[in-house]
């Protein structure tokens, strides 16, 4: 009973610290290039790779699922692969957000500075773009037409950070067969807090310390990855090879 609460928090906080984290990334450049690209052209890569994101959260959740029924496992070792899996997995991301934390706290790198730029870069090389296929008209400050192309670099930046996140939620998910609720909520959750942070004000999102929200996604996701590799370890000593 404990080790499945344990799993089922476990998956709430993981599916609520990776969206978090991965969806700030997302909102501050959707938020920053809005008034060049357009909200329409932003709107529609927002939307496209969120539904990417949840295509690769199934197709991750599937194969977990069936790693647990490979011929030869038996009922005490089927979990095995799973939980071997998932905690590396969930360990990497650790490892991502703790190397992100060393940087901005004590690289003194910016984070600001990093999404200042990208959202630039973003917006320029799609101007550049959209200038050389309507024979070099300038573009100036005028909003890009609405288009699928106009709605890449977007599109881009969003499957790339919700890629991440799906490995994470299609991991956890596949722990118990209560899990993918637990992860469903922590995303639901999660995302309600940063629509709600988004709809105050743009700025709150860069004020939050960015080696703040690493740390703990970091020791989040070490606690979580250690235990859950640690489980399939023992399985494997307790029960011999699997």
């Amino acid at each position: 009973m404990v080790l499945v609460t344990v799993t089922l928090i476990g998956a709430f906080l993981l599916a609520f610290k990776s969206v978090l984290v991965e969806g700030s990334e997302v909102a501050i450049l959707a938020l920053a290039t809005i008034r060049q690209l357009g909200k329409k052209n932003v709107l529609l890569g927002v939307g496209l790779g969120g539904l990417g994101s949840i295509g690769i959260f199934f197709v991750v959740h599937e194969l977990l699922i069936a790693s647990s029924m490979i011929p030869g496992l038996t009922s005490e070792t089927s979990e095995v692969p799973v939980d071997i899996i998932t905690g590396a997995i969930i360990l990497y991301f650790s490892y991502r957000f703790l190397r992100g934390f060393v940087k901005y706290y004590f690289g003194g790198k910016s984070f600001r500075a990093k999404m200042e730029k990208m959202s630039t870069e973003v917006v320029e090389d799609r101007k550049k773009s959209a200038k050389a296929a309507s024979s070099g008209n300038e573009m100036g400050t005028q909003q890009l037409e609405f288009s699928l192309a106009n709605s890449l670099p977007v599109l881009s930046i969003t499957l790339t950070e919700g890629f991440e996140a799906s490995l994470v939620l299609g991991a956890a998910s596949s722990l118990t067969a209560q899990a993918p609720l637990y992860v469903l909520l922590g995303a639901i959750v999660s995302l309600i807090v940063l629509i709600g942070v988004c709809a105050v004000s743009y700025d709150y999102l860069m004020r939050i310390p960015r080696w703040l929200l690493d740390l703990i996604a970091g020791v989040v996701l070490l606690s979580f990855g250690s235990y859950f590799l640690g489980s399939g370890l023992y399985i494997i000593l307790t029960h011999g090879s699997v």
